[in-house]
């Protein structure tokens, strides 16, 4: 499973600077930039940017259409994202601490992911989602840390994981590391996901074929 960078927001934006990252049994992790809120704040930059945000200060969710540069070789693509921001925090513990579900397209390929400001340990892991009163099922996952991110990459196909979130309030997943610890709850609100599913699925459509 390959864990991919964080991506700017449009040529035109600038560079967003990688966010230091948090580790619960050590403390913060140096590393330059911002935390995961320069990732927020690419939400917000991206209608500035040309691309279609279909969800700006409506709802839940965030739904963008749009060019974006590459951190890693400098190449301007085509992309469609559509997040939701929650809280996560320690099972035993408040839900203090941003956190995103974010569902990717981009050169033919789709992800399902949770990106948090944690330095994750990189290995499989077993998620446990639960929506509104329905009984809680478990996804397979990838965990691991980027330059930007801690990760939880999903393995479940994307569509089938907007199906199971489709016509719900709220999703809650817990979560864990490669090494089965820092176990986390993360809670998103998911009300009004059918509005955006149908046109996100469509633009993904449309640039996996531009990309083939």
């Amino acid at each position: 499973m390959e864990l991919r960078e964080t991506w700017a927001p449009c040529a035109t934006a600038g560079h967003l600077s990688p966010p230091a990252r948090r580790d619960r049994t050590r403390g913060p992790v140096d590393s330059p930039g911002l935390r995961l809120r320069a990732t927020f704040s690419a939400i917000v930059l991206v209608a500035a940017c040309g691309g279609r945000d279909a969800g700006s200060g409506t709802g839940a969710w965030q739904f963008n259409v749009d060019t974006i540069r590459s951190e890693i070789d400098g190449s301007v693509r085509q992309t469609s994202w559509l997040r939701a921001v929650g809280k996560e925090g320690p099972e035993d513990a408040a839900r203090a601490d941003a956190v995103i579900l974010s569902f990717d397209c981009f050169r033919g390929n789709t992800s399902s992911t949770i990106m948090t400001d944690q330095a994750l340990r990189q290995g499989s892991v077993e998620t446990r989602l639960k929506v509104d009163a329905d009984p809680p099922r478990r996804i397979p996952g990838f965990a691991g840390t980027t330059t930007s991110a801690g990760q939880v990459v999903l393995t479940i196909p994307q569509d089938s994981m907007l199906a199971i979130l489709s016509g719900h309030q709220r999703a809650v997943i817990e979560y864990a590391d490669g090494a089965g610890s820092s176990r986390t709850i993360a809670e998103f609100p998911v009300a009004g996901l059918e509005k955006y599913r149908g046109p996100f699925l469509a633009a993904c459509a449309k640039r996996g074929r531009d990309d083939g």
